[in-house]
């Protein structure tokens, strides 16, 4: 009878302890979800929140904060558009000098522009008619500012690439991050309305990361966002490369800071099979040499500007996310060897390329 009674005082202790700890555990999830709905509606209040759709956030210290002193509007889709500040003027912007004939004459080259401006990728192949260097240099590539809304996007196919120093829990600590620096320094220095979408493509609706089929899920979203946003001429997709492990960060040094270095990518869909180039009529691209007129022009502002921090033009065999405005480019900054804030440090000078193009 003792021990049975011993059995049910410890019984009757454990369900209070029990109870103790659910209770505990329920007040905290309502005190965090009220903390939650704070801060969701203050940032809306704001209007200064970065919403991250597919509830792939960075928490509260990457979505509050200032945003360059400038006017932002938060949405609920998943993006928020950098409005233009006008030109502030204390940083000095690198003067740009249109190519001369002479320049026309040395990139008419194929040789010359293979071996100095574009690397071409073993698995495609680049025919010397898919480049006409006097178009595509002399194209006029301004943009219209006077229209009402975003004149940019920048997204990520790949929001998940880091760098050396990142955190991996912490996407404004990886390319989301250098995006984000990008569209303040365009709108704040250049005056240019930047919608930065930072939307996850590279996870899935279960949080499983995946890297297949971010450019097929990416699409549908930037079309709809092209479409309700007819203002928009420039898109950025914003990475970092990737390479072997025994290769060095690839820096250069632009005012004493060392910076990661840039580069620029182009798809062809175009594929080698047994050493014959076949398009690939599944991934039409009808932007291709507005692209790679775009690109070209960028790489010779960048080598003019900045000799050395553009690496050469990579051209792939696919399409990526090129496809959909004719003023699109794929730009990787730096690789996961590099720093976040080597990476940071291009931006000023990415931006100042871009703007010397389009402005």
């Amino acid at each position: 009878m003792g021990k049975l009674k011993t059995f049910k005082s410890r019984g009757i202790l454990a369900v209070i302890l029990l109870c103790i700890v659910v209770t505990i555990t329920v007040r905290a999830a309502a005190q965090i979800n009220a903390t939650d709905a704070a801060f969701a509606e203050l940032a809306d209040l704001l209007g200064q929140a970065e919403a991250f759709s597919g509830g792939h956030g960075v928490g509260a210290a990457g979505m509050m904060g200032s945003i360059g002193g400038q006017q932002a509007e938060a949405t609920k889709s998943g993006f928020f558009t950098l409005l233009p500040a006008g030109q502030s003027g204390h940083m000095p912007r690198q003067s740009f000098t249109p190519p001369t004939a002479a320049d026309i004459a040395r990139l008419s080259c194929f040789d010359y522009l293979t071996r100095n401006i574009f690397l071409v990728d073993i698995n495609t192949r680049l025919f010397e008619t898919d480049v006409c260097v006097t178009e595509f240099l002399t194209k006029n590539q301004h943009i219209d500012t006077s229209v009402e809304g975003p004149v940019v996007l920048i997204v990520h196919a790949h929001s998940r690439e880091m760098f050396v120093d990142s955190n991996p829990y912490d996407l404004m600590t990886g390319v989301v991050g250098v995006g984000r620096h990008l569209a303040e320094i365009l709108s704040r220095e250049h005056g240019l309305a930047v919608m930065h979408y930072t939307a996850q493509f590279d996870v899935l609706e279960d949080g499983r990361p995946m890297r297949d089929g971010s450019y097929e899920r990416l699409e549908p979203v930037v079309r709809r966002i092209l479409a309700e946003n007819p203002s928009i001429q420039v898109i950025i997709d914003l990475h970092r490369d990737g390479v072997r492990e025994h290769v060095a960060p690839m820096v250069t040094y632009i005012d004493g800071q060392r910076t990661a270095r840039i580069m620029f990518v182009n798809g062809l869909s175009r594929r080698l099979r047994n050493d014959v180039a076949t398009d690939l009529a599944h991934l039409p691209n009808p932007n291709q040499r507005a692209n790679l007129a775009f690109t070209l022009q960028l790489q010779f502002a960048a080598n003019q500007m900045y000799p050395g921090f553009a690496r050469r033009a990579y051209l792939l065999p696919f399409r990526y996310s090129l496809h959909m405005a004719p003023k699109s480019i794929l730009l990787e900054v730096g690789a996961q060897n590099n720093t976040l804030q080597e990476a940071l440090n291009a931006m000023p000078h990415v931006a100042n390329v871009i703007a010397s193009i389009v402005q």
